[in-house]
């Protein structure tokens, strides 16, 4: 466990889970990559300007972005209140800290190495101690404003509430974008402009969240050319329909209930404007264009038909599910005391006590072993002959044979983490055409994504090696 000296700095990057090191990734660009682009895939390039145009759009407000742009701001404001105070952290008491926390590490268990767990969390060796520094500073700033002399000690929270005390008393403002005078933050007289900003927000995203925007925006770009002759105003009509439809979901979601799209929006960081840029939106507006230009009414039936048995196994006749799960293994042992056939036995005996769903639903409650379900009755939902989301023996029992008459026990059947017995409720009949065809269009849809680029062809400025791109 890092000291909260480091956490205090910048705890969104030390206490991360670890991931694949994405290398230093300065902020400034080594002249001999100036030429690269952020990310390519089949011939198309995402440069660095639509790169970090993309950066900000989607993440610059989001709750990253935010803690992002707090921790550059409380670094910042300690740079300062240092050389207010004259405060200055020596060398020496820096290496003793780390020595310190070398041994913290390898106590945790976290990694073998204090370079090992940096590698990990994507930190620097330089920006780790700038880190501690920042962090010793704030201790020491805090003990002499609170009156709290060593060795007394001082807890995170007292040194975290002192700090956002100063920002209040400066009074912090952080204005919206578009930041046209290249300010995202002030302080007082303290600026944090966007050229700092930029690459501290990039270091702090998580390596799957820069590849998936690097894909949808190569995505947006390749989808966009198997279609050279869409012209500008049938791409915006596209997108209006789009949105229209993200709009319509949301608005009935019961999830949302009672709140705006543009709140909806707001909630993750995104406006209006934002959403119509974004490479995702535009990726699912071409997507919508190709089927309906290359398919049409009597191509979709076509399609229905050329893949009937596949359509029908996934989105056909479904039985309404539950299930009372309990785990077991093949052989006990301290951590599996349970052997498949106790699992069986057990449930075999709980069944006798079964004769309705109200039966079954107590029982899962009192019984069950999955946590996801188990507060619901044990309801899985609605189940299809070809749901991959439920085991194949489950979907076997449901639907091989003659339909049983009424609402039935299914069970007891092995799954590889234990044994399951299910309640087999109400089935709901095939979807007339009208449903169906918005499944095949999905699936239509969900194919010229996959053909346009799949992920796994996309190269981005982690796999060249390269920075974040800001000169």
């Amino acid at each position: 466990m890092l000291s909260a000296l480091l956490l205090a700095v910048w705890p969104a990057v030390l206490t991360a889970p670890a991931q694949a090191p994405l290398g230093t990734q300065p902020s400034a660009q080594p002249a001999a990559q100036a030429e690269q682009p952020a990310a390519t895939a089949r011939g198309a390039a995402l440069s660095w300007s639509e790169f970090h145009a993309l950066v900000l759009d989607r993440h610059a407000l989001s709750p990253v972005g935010r803690d992002a742009l707090k921790h550059l701001v409380r670094a910042r404001l300690l740079e300062r209140l240092a050389r207010e105070s004259k405060l200055v952290i020596e060398e020496r008491e820096l290496d003793e800290k780390v020595r310190e926390l070398e041994a913290e590490v390898k106590r945790s268990g976290e990694a073998g190495s204090l370079d090992e767990f940096l590698a990990l969390k994507r930190v620097s060796k330089t920006k780790f101690r700038e880190f501690l520094r920042l962090g010793l500073v704030q201790e020491r700033l805090a003990r002499r404003a609170l009156g709290i002399a060593e060795p007394r000690a001082i807890r995170g929270e007292q040194q975290d509430m002192w700090l956002d005390q100063i920002l209040q008393q400066r009074g912090l403002q952080t204005p919206p974008p578009p930041w046209s005078d290249g300010v995202v933050a002030r302080c007082g007289d303290l600026e944090i402009r966007l050229d700092a900003f930029l690459p501290h927000l990039i270091e702090a995203l998580a390596r799957e969240d820069i590849e998936e925007d690097c894909h949808r925006a190569l995505l947006a770009k390749l989808a966009l050319a198997r279609m050279p002759d869409l012209g500008e105003p049938a791409l915006e009509r596209a997108l209006d329909e789009e949105l229209a439809r993200r709009r319509d979901a949301a608005l009935t979601d019961p999830k949302t209930k009672g709140l705006s799209f543009e709140q909806l929006l707001a909630s993750q960081g995104l406006t209006i404007e934002t959403l119509r840029r974004d490479p995702a939106v535009r990726v699912a507006a071409l997507a919508q264009v190709w089927v309906e230009r290359n398919f049409g009414e009597a191509g979709l039936k076509r399609a229905y038909e050329d893949e009937r048995a596949r359509y029908d196994a996934r989105f056909g006749e479904a039985v309404e599910t539950r299930a009372l799960f309990l785990r077991a293994a093949k052989f006990t042992n301290e951590l599996n005391r349970r052997s498949f056939g106790d699992a069986e036995r057990e449930l075999e005996r709980l069944g006798r006590q079964i004769t309705s769903r109200e039966d079954f639903e107590r029982l899962a409650k009192l019984r069950s072993e999955d946590s996801a379900t188990r507060e619901r009755g044990g309801l899985l939902g609605f189940i299809t002959a070809g749901d991959e989301n439920a085991p194949e023996v489950l979907r076997a029992a449901l639907f091989q044979g003659a339909p049983a008459a009424g609402e039935h026990l299914v069970g007891p059947l092995r799954i590889p983490s234990g044994v399951l017995l299910a309640w087999a409720g109400p089935r709901r009949p095939a979807p007339g055409w009208d449903i169906m065809r918005q499944h095949v269009h999905n699936e239509l849809r969900k194919r010229f994504i996959e053909e346009t680029l799949p992920q796994s062809d996309v190269i981005t400025f982690l796999d060249m090696g390269a920075t974040s791109g800001r000169k």
